[in-house]
């Protein structure tokens, strides 16, 4: 390879990495507001719930941790998992040079009734704030993933290369260097760019632990206090990874 086409790869993999970088600019903008109203969403049915707890002195003992075990299994089951699930997504908004609106990957504002904790209000609030989420998490591990293939490349060596596509090396090497975990890199969870995904949907798998067979809408009595823990453990998992998001948002300005 000559050193023409060495700086070739660099240029392109460092516009790549910027057009990816405004791409995930312009969801946070368009989607942070409906992903916080989905929190506080999430917080309106553990605070109905503990009201509930309270009128009733015969409900059992509470469980707070239910669901967490599985979720936790969950995202260390695809730790490891190659970051190629929505990665054709993010591709194709790269390479169509990131529309103007970032309007066509589907945010939704949240509607919940706070009064109510049936099936369909809580999966219509996991459905809603999972498309919200997922293409952002998926652009943040693209980003990641040009990041590193720029860390192989010589800054020093690219004198003839364009300023911005140095200035993207640069902010590579600052982003790794300044959230490096114990492992000595950014974490493996991000890496795969689905987090809270994974925690979504490992909570949505044990929906129906919770919730009566007769069209599966009510409550069972016993296990109220096992789904408050439940909603409770998976809003404090998403409001860390929202704040996650949010840091990186502002780190990648």
């Amino acid at each position: 390879e000559t050193y023409e086409q060495h700086v070739i790869s660099f240029e392109e993999k460092a516009t790549n990495l910027r057009k990816a970088r405004r791409l995930y600019n312009l969801l946070m903008m368009k989607r942070k507001e409906s992903l916080e109203q989905g929190i506080k969403s999430f917080q309106a049915i553990c605070a109905q719930l503990e009201k509930m707890k309270k009128t009733n002195k015969a409900m059992g003992i509470a469980g707070g941790t239910t669901c967490a075990v599985g979720g936790v299994a969950a995202v260390v089951g695809i730790a490891l998992a190659p970051v190629t699930m929505g990665t054709s997504l993010i591709v194709t908004a790269v390479g169509a040079g990131v529309a103007a609106s970032a309007g066509g990957f589907g945010a939704h504002a949240f509607k919940t009734n706070k009064k109510m904790v049936n099936r369909s209000t809580v999966e219509e609030l996991v459905n809603n704030y999972k498309s919200n989420v997922v293409d952002m998490e998926h652009c943040l591990a693209f980003i990641f993933t040009l990041m590193k293939e720029l860390q192989r490349y010589k800054i020093s060596q690219f004198y003839g290369a364009h300023p911005d596509a140095v200035r993207m090396a640069e902010l590579s090497q600052n982003v790794f260097k300044n959230n490096m975990n114990t492992d000595g890199g950014i974490s493996l969870f991000h890496l795969s760019g689905m987090t809270s995904e994974i925690l979504l949907k490992a909570f949505s798998s044990q929906i129906d632990l919770y919730f009566t067979e007769k069209k599966g809408q009510k409550l069972k009595k016993s296990d109220k206090s096992k789904f408050l823990g439940a909603v409770n453990n998976l809003t404090k998992n998403l409001q860390a990874e929202l704040d996650y998001l949010i840091n990186m948002w502002e780190t990648l300005c």
